[in-house]
């Protein structure tokens, strides 16, 4: 576990660089640089303000981690991973693709739920990509179609760095690449991919009783979503419409 660092800064400003016109978060005035080493800069004055908003909003002397400062960590992602390597991200992103979520159902009451909230998006995927992901109800992972393969690695081409990174987030989050690009492309809204993440969980819950370990996990898995959700309409120059 990462040990937490305190707050070691007075004030949190942003400059626009009249060269680049890219947009930096400097601590004290002086340049804030990733793990990486990388200057962080954005193209966007609405994103550096958010980004300096959450290093301004910890408490003096007071302990913080990486995971408090979501926004600056999509940034990381995107300059020092993405930018650097896209072909490894799009490849680990279409593995989430090969035991999609929405793909891998259950039977009885909870595969008609699962049917009902899931096939709808699966019709807007192939009214899209011209191609319908296979639903399968067994434990038994299947081969997927090459074409399928081919329609996930072709969107997540044209995407670009911003959106990768954002994807990144995402489908862990949700578990579906489906439900990634449906959120980075604009057809699955935010609070339907939270609810269809959690759905099984959910579920459980209603026929077991609520578990507080469950609870927390999808609280984190919504969080992630929205931080992501709030990174790419700042990354490209809106404002934010996910709290």
């Amino acid at each position: 576990m990462t040990r937490p660092a305190s707050r070691f800064w007075d004030t949190v400003t942003v400059a626009r660089d009249p060269e680049d016109g890219l947009f930096r978060v400097r601590l004290d005035g002086r340049p804030f640089r990733l793990p990486g080493g990388t200057e962080l800069a954005v193209a966007t004055e609405g994103l550096a303000e958010a980004i300096a908003r959450e290093w301004d909003r910890i408490p003096k002397n007071a302990a913080f981690r990486s995971a408090d400062l979501g926004l600056t960590q999509m940034v990381g992602t995107q300059i020092e991973r993405v930018a650097s390597d896209r072909d490894q991200i799009i490849g680990g992103l279409c593995a989430f693709g090969e035991s999609d979520l929405l793909c891998y159902r259950a039977t009885g009451a909870l595969g008609r739920m699962q049917d009902e909230v899931f096939d709808p998006v699966l019709d807007a995927f192939a009214a899209r990509y011209g191609i319908r992901p296979p639903v399968t109800r067994s434990m038994m992972p299947v081969a997927i179609d090459p074409a399928l393969a081919a329609a996930f690695a072709g969107a997540l081409r044209k995407a670009d760095d911003a959106e990768l990174a954002a994807a990144s987030v995402l489908a862990p989050a949700t578990g579906s690449l489906i439900l990634a690009l449906g959120l980075v492309e604009g057809w699955v809204a935010p609070e339907a991919a939270c609810a269809m993440a959690s759905l099984e969980e959910r579920y459980q819950m209603k026929e077991w009783g609520e578990d507080e370990a469950l609870l927390d996990e999808i609280a984190r898995q919504d969080a992630d979503i929205r931080t992501a959700m709030r990174f790419l309409a700042l990354s490209r120059g809106g404002a934010s419409t996910v709290a």
